[in-house]
């Protein structure tokens, strides 16, 4: 069943209290009450949609993951490189548009687990062809290859995105394909 426009609404004051807390002190201290007070509601309004505050991280990084594309097959995407940016982009235009979360979530992290939660969606949505879990050589190179890339990401959010999101997408992809050892686009 969809969400009310008033419950997705509570959701949203309530996502966005969360996050400025986190800009000014780590997840382990921020309280429900603490969220309650920002988003100006009740604990039981809080209650109504969240166990926690954990809960209400999971939910803000699930939202996240599901933005990475999936592409059913991505052999037909990688073809063109044209194409395999255009599905890109958005992501980035995504991350840009909400740069206070990503800057919580990747950048400020009190911990890599959403980032490596990053690296292994990633890994389990592209095709093994990429990221071979029979082949630990190849495997390890593509671990390696897309924690670098959240580096340069975490370099991308935190300098307020120098260049843009195609620009960041091209990067990213040559970088990760060259670093993998991975001829992509037949270059």
């Amino acid at each position: 069943m969809a969400e009310s426009r008033r419950v997705k609404l509570t959701k949203r004051l309530i996502k966005e209290a969360f996050i400025e807390l986190l800009e000014e002190k780590p997840l382990a201290k921020v309280t429900v009450t603490d969220v309650c007070n920002i988003a100006e509601i009740n604990r039981s309004t809080f209650y109504a949609y969240y166990e926690d505050v954990p809960s209400l991280m999971r939910e803000i990084q699930e939202e996240v993951i599901s933005y990475i594309p999936a592409p059913e097959t991505l052999p037909s995407v990688v073809d063109s490189l044209e194409r395999f940016l255009d599905m890109m982009v958005p992501l980035f235009d995504y991350i840009k548009q909400n740069s206070r979360l990503f800057n919580v979530l990747v950048v400020q992290a009190e911990c890599d687990d959403f980032a490596e939660r990053i690296v292994r969606t990633v890994l389990e949505r592209y095709p093994k062809k990429f990221f071979d879990k029979d082949d630990l050589e190849r495997e390890y190179r593509a671990v390696f290859c897309l924690n670098g890339f959240i580096g340069i990401f975490k370099l991308w959010i935190t300098e307020d995105f120098p260049i843009t999101s195609r620009q960041f997408a091209t990067l990213a992809l040559s970088t990760v394909a060259s670093c993998a050892d991975m001829n992509l686009f037949g270059k």
